[in-house]
Parts: C-alpha cells; sequence; structure tokens
C-alpha cells in the first residue's frame, strides 16, 4: 500500500506543479508582461501561482515520508484494502484542497484586504480530510455494510 501511496503523492505534486505552470506560461508571453511584476500584483502571483508549485515540489521530495505517516513505518507488503484506500484517497484529495486554496486564500487576502471565505471554508474542510482520515475510513466502513447482514 505504501508504494501506491508514494506514487500517488508524487502524481499530487506533479499534477499541482504542472497545472500551475501552464495555467501561468500563455500570460509570460504577452507584451505587457511587465504588469505581472508590478508592486501590487506581485503578491498575488505569488500567492496563486508560486504556493501551487512549492507545494507540488515538496510533495514530490517528500512522498515518501508523508506515506510513512500515513500508513506507519512497516516495510512489509501489504496488500492493498479498500479501507486502505480510502485513507490515501481522502488524504491525497485533502492535501490538493489545501495547497490549491492556500494559495486562493492569501492571494484575496493580499489583493482587496478581505478574507475569502469559500477559500477558507475549502482549506478548512481540506485540512480535516487531511487529519480524520480515520473518521472517513469508519464512515465509509459503515455505509458499506449498510444493511447488509455481517
Amino acid at each position: 500500500m505504501k508504494p501506491f501511496s508514494i506514487l500517488m503523492i508524487r502524481l499530487l505534486g506533479l499534477y499541482l506543479f504542472l497545472k500551475t505552470l501552464f495555467s501561468v506560461l500563455p500570460a509570460l508571453f504577452i507584451p505587457n508582461v511587465g504588469e505581472f511584476w508590478s508592486g501590487e500584483m506581485l503578491p498575488v502571483l505569488i500567492a496563486t501561482v508560486m504556493v501551487p508549485m512549492l507545494g507540488g515540489v515538496l510533495l514530490w521530495c517528500f512522498a515518501g515520508r508523508l506515506a510513512d505517516r500515513l500508513h506507519g513505518d512497516s516495510d512489509s507488503a501489504v496488500a492493498a484494502t479498500d479501507e486502505g484506500l480510502v485513507r490515501a484517497g481522502t488524504f491525497l484529495i485533502g492535501v490538493y484542497l489545501v495547497v490549491r486554496h492556500v494559495g486562493m486564500l492569501v492571494g484575496g487576502y493580499t489583493a482587496t484586504g478581505s478574507i475569502a471565505f469559500e477559500a477558507l471554508v475549502v482549506v478548512v474542510a481540506g485540512l480535516c480530510m487531511m487529519l480524520g482520515g480515520g473518521a472517513l475510513v469508519t464512515l465509509y466502513r459503515r455505509i458499506k455494510y449498510l444493511g447488509a447482514d455481517r
């Protein structure tokens, strides 16, 4: 299960990095690209572009450590269970939501001076998904066996 989690964490990091890079790349080739480096746009650019790219690089570099924290330090080959996949999947979705929306939260605050509450809700939900995987696995187990006589 741990090699699968490492692979998925690295794929998520690569996805975050490349999606952000490819979304900003066309804007860097316009004639008035100097406006991006102005004083008022620079914090927004850093928050919305550099935070997800840095998050992607960090996910790629620390995928093994994150998988150890997610599954423990056991090196034995364990068959992938559906509950393990739920735990790994909710963790990865939570990481994606946090990395993606922290940039939006910081960018919105630096641009307008107000808190983007929709991004704040998503960040909190992503943190709950990252840290509360056991509760979601328990909920999954209850729904899985709902109405079935065990």
